[in-house]
Order: C-alpha cells, then sequence, then structure tokens
C-alpha cells in the first residue's frame, strides 16, 4: 500500500489568533461569542481544578513566554501516575489565565477527549482559541476530530500506521473562511472511515467541559 498523505489545508489556529488587529476586533464585534468562548475557558478551568482536587497529583512548575515576552508566563502541569492531567499557563504579571488544557483518559491512559482555551498575550476580553477534541485509536492510528466552543468543526487528524505503511492525514476544515463542510468524497475513502470510526461528528454535550 501507497503511503497515504492527504493534506487539504491547514492554517493553525494560533497563527491566525497571533493577529491581534484580526482577533480583537472580531471579538469585540460579537457578544455572544465572547460570551460563549469565556464560558467555556471557565468551565474548563473549573474541570481542571475539580481533576486535581479528586486525585493525588505531582505539579511541576516552569516559566516560558516569546521572543518579546521571555519570562511572560508560569507554567503548571499536573501529573497522576505519571500521566498529564492538565497544563495551566498564567500571566505571571497580571496573574491572569494565558492557556489552560484538560486531558481526559480512558482506563488504559490513553486520551479520549482533551479541551483548550487560549488567550492572547495581554488580551482577555475573550479566548482567541476554544478546542474540544475527541480521540479515537483504531489499528494502528490515533484520530482526533476538534470543534471550537461554538460547536463549529474545526481540524481532523489521523496519524500511525496503515498495513505497514506510514499514514498522514490532516484536514483543516476551514471555518475561519466560513467553510465548514466536509467533503464527501473524502470521507467515503476507507483510510478515513478506518481513521475517525467511532468518533462523534458533534460535540453535543461535551461543549461544556467534562
Amino acid at each position: 500500500m501507497k503511503i497515504r498523505t492527504l493534506v487539504l489545508l491547514f492554517v493553525g489556529p494560533f497563527l491566525l489568533s497571533g493577529n491581534p488587529v484580526f482577533s480583537q476586533e472580531a471579538l469585540q464585534e460579537d457578544q455572544t461569542h465572547v460570551a460563549t468562548w469565556n464560558r467555556f475557558a471557565d468551565q474548563t478551568l473549573a474541570l481542571h481544578r475539580q481533576l486535581i482536587d479528586e486525585q493525588d497529583v505531582e505539579r511541576q512548575t516552569t516559566t516560558g513566554g516569546y521572543a518579546h515576552l521571555p519570562e511572560f508566563y508560569r507554567q503548571e502541569s499536573y501529573f497522576h501516575d505519571g500521566e498529564l492531567i492538565s497544563r495551566v499557563q498564567w500571566e505571571i504579571e497580571s496573574g491572569d489565565l494565558h492557556v489552560i488544557e484538560v486531558f481526559i483518559r480512558d482506563d488504559e491512559g490513553r486520551v479520549v477527549r482533551d479541551y483548550t482555551a487560549a488567550y492572547l498575550p495581554e488580551y482577555h476580553n475573550a479566548p482567541t482559541q476554544t478546542l474540544v477534541s475527541f480521540h479515537a485509536y483504531n489499528n494502528g492510528l490515533h484520530a482526533f476530530r476538534s470543534f471550537d466552543a461554538s460547536g463549529e468543526l474545526n481540524v481532523e487528524r489521523c496519524s500511525g500506521t496503515h498495513e505497514g505503511e506510514r499514514v498522514e492525514l490532516l484536514v483543516d476544515q476551514g471555518s475561519v473562511f466560513g467553510s465548514t463542510e466536509q467533503d464527501p468524497e473524502l470521507q467515503q475513502t476507507p483510510l478515513y472511515q478506518r481513521c475517525f470510526a467511532g468518533l462523534p461528528e458533534k460535540p453535543g454535550k461535551y461543549l461544556q467541559p467534562q
């Protein structure tokens, strides 16, 4: 079997959110979006606190930043039995939340769902990235499908090995450009179906982090 590598379009969320003018103007204009995405960030942070309260955890703390802000945030990573539960970045100067990530695992320790909310440095009108991602593990393949806090499909990715060949499949749904429909032709391919079998097509109740 020939290696299948499908990349339709990929524009990393942080690449777009890294443009402060674009992000701030868009968020200031849509107050429903602002409220929805801020609520998602708050709920993700609450889930993080719930999980570390329920389990014996080990915390590791580091600092980090960016080229023009080298000591911008304090990062706290929380582990249970060696597995990462959550990772939180706080702005050092203000104490505000910068990035929150929470990982939900199955009995085998595999991530089955994760949540992310991220704010631009020193800008807190609303997160510029929110994601709930669902993961599947099918015969040597690891796939995930991600939605933003508004329920819009964001990205699908599958990697691993199939029939002895390396697989790298990445599909960005182009939600930034107003196109969130999936490609029916791609969806009918055996590789796509094998990769994403069992993953939900809508986030449903999991838009509320849990």
